[in-house]
């Protein structure tokens, strides 16, 4: 319970034999990600899976739910990057490129582009804002790939604002 809140950042191991001059040969490098150990709810109705938005229920005792009526669309949290039991320990992603879930009828699709992606109104899931508008809420990151719209998920560059 002491180590609660804190982030720490990792460079995901690249994948593929690495090449004289450093490189991988798949054409991947170490990915720098940051991440934040949190307490997940036991309350809330949609529990977390790979790519779910998590919302902060209870701020200073870093609890998180996937629900986002808690508090509001403005405390957004991080993103799960695994399947978790309500009321389990957790790491949850808040900077670097990782896979979000988003609302199956996006206001714009999330592209390489750089949109802003925003916490939706809908439990454990992500919208993106189309190019020129302002974030009505703290974005979660921006888009940084080809959004995959059968599976309603993208790479986002996560930067999650640090909460106290």
């Amino acid at each position: 319970p002491g180590q609660l809140g804190i982030r720490f950042s990792y460079i995901q191991p690249p994948r593929g034999p690495v090449t004289e001059s450093g490189t991988v040969a798949t054409g991947e490098t170490g990915v720098p990600k940051t991440f934040k150990l949190v307490k997940t709810d036991s309350t809330m109705s949609v529990a977390p899976y790979d790519g779910a938005v998590a919302w902060l229920s209870d701020q200073a005792n870093n609890v998180v739910k996937t629900t986002v009526a808690t508090l509001g669309r403005g405390r957004v949290a991080g993103v799960f990057k695994n399947a978790v039991t309500p009321g389990n320990h957790t790491c949850i992603q808040v900077k670097g490129k990782g896979k979000v879930k988003f609302i199956d009828a996006v206001t714009a699709a999330p592209t390489a582009a750089g949109l802003f992606v925003i916490p939706s109104a809908t439990n454990a899931k992500a919208d993106c804002l189309a190019a020129g508008s302002a974030p009505p809420y703290p974005p979660l990151g921006t888009s940084a790939g080809t959004y995959n719209a059968a599976a309603a998920e993208c790479v986002v560059d996560l930067d999650v604002p640090q909460t106290t």
